[in-house]
């Protein structure tokens, strides 16, 4: 019996010159991805956009044919996403790749991918379902998050400075030798704008070949790994598991960097080196990433502190 499955990632790491131009395209861009949660058998595909978050869409595998080995026809019903065959030639043994993005003006909402014959044979005829119907979830294209601020990312650097040195004081971290040192890391490791892990100039082909793909560094800290992501989705009722995408909306980075240095998400808790009796700089990167670039960033963070002890939040010249 034919039954959905997850694609193969080799599609996005080494797409097949043969398939047409416009699916290649689509196959290149961030955003597109071979998530599928099958645990609870249901794809769920986000509304994407243009500009921070780019356009979404995702692949999904259907093992098996009918009974003679001939694919099956697969659709959405109702028809609130676009449903395309990467290729007519299966991609592995008996395996077919459908792309699955919301349509023009989409909405969030649920459907079902339906796969059904394509010819008649003894007893079954052409358009017959032939598989258990997929669910398909398509989810909003930002998440609204309570008691956390809204924050667009900022038209300039100091709006983004602004903000979080907010959100510092927001979630209680109020001492200036701490806020200077999430400032130095934001700094570091976006120049304050939450951005998608920069692996080398080719970028997307790279990231795909990351042990921990898609869930690659996005933010002003670079959020990684899958376990993380769905730490933060947990924190702020949000599937970013589902959606990764969704670490790149300004307010949930925001979140993610005050929080994870803070309390030690991604090392040693911020607390344990900078504190009311101490301010080690220099080790405080374990609450990033090891000891990688820890005197520079502690330089950083020394500049901040100056900025922040004058009482003005301008950047530092």
């Amino acid at each position: 019996m034919a039954n959905f499955q997850k694609a193969p990632i080799s599609l996005l790491t080494n797409t097949p010159a043969s398939l047409p131009q416009a699916v290649r395209d689509i196959l290149a861009r961030p955003g597109t991805y071979n998530i599928f949660d099958d645990t609870n058998y249901r794809l769920k595909v986000p509304i994407g956009n243009t500009t921070w978050k780019g356009e979404q869409a995702r692949l999904i595998g259907q093992w098996g044919g009918d009974e003679a080995g001939n694919r099956l026809d697969v659709a959405a019903d109702p028809p609130i996403v676009d449903v395309t065959l990467i290729s007519e030639a299966p991609v592995a043994p008996h395996l077919w790749v459908w792309l699955v993005q919301p349509g023009d003006g989409a909405n969030p909402g649920e459907t079902r991918l339906l796969a059904t014959t394509r010819v008649a044979s003894p007893g079954r005829a052409a358009g017959a379902l032939y598989a258990s119907p997929l669910p398909v979830t398509v989810m909003p294209e930002t998440a609204n998050l309570a008691g956390v601020p809204d924050f667009a990312n900022g038209a300039n650097r100091q709006q983004t400075v602004d903000a979080i040195i907010a959100e510092c004081r927001r979630q209680r971290v109020n001492l200036d030798t701490q806020i200077a040192y999430i400032l130095a890391t934001a700094e570091h490791e976006s120049n304050f704008t939450p951005l998608r892990e920069q692996v080398t100039v080719a970028r997307e082909p790279q990231r795909r070949r990351l042990r921990y793909y898609p869930y690659y560094g996005r933010g002003f800290v670079q959020l990684t790994h899958e376990g993380n992501y769905a730490n933060y989705g947990r924190r702020l009722t949000v599937d970013m598991v589902s959606d990764p995408d969704l670490a790149l909306q300004a307010n949930i980075a925001l979140f993610v960097l005050v929080h994870g240095v803070i309390n030690g998400s991604f090392g040693t808790a911020l607390t344990h080196f900078v504190n009311a009796q101490q301010t080690d700089f220099v080790h405080a990167r374990q609450s990033v990433n090891g000891m990688d670039r820890a005197h520079h960033i502690a330089d950083l963070a020394q500049n901040w502190l100056g900025v922040l002890t004058r009482g003005a939040h301008a950047a530092p010249p």
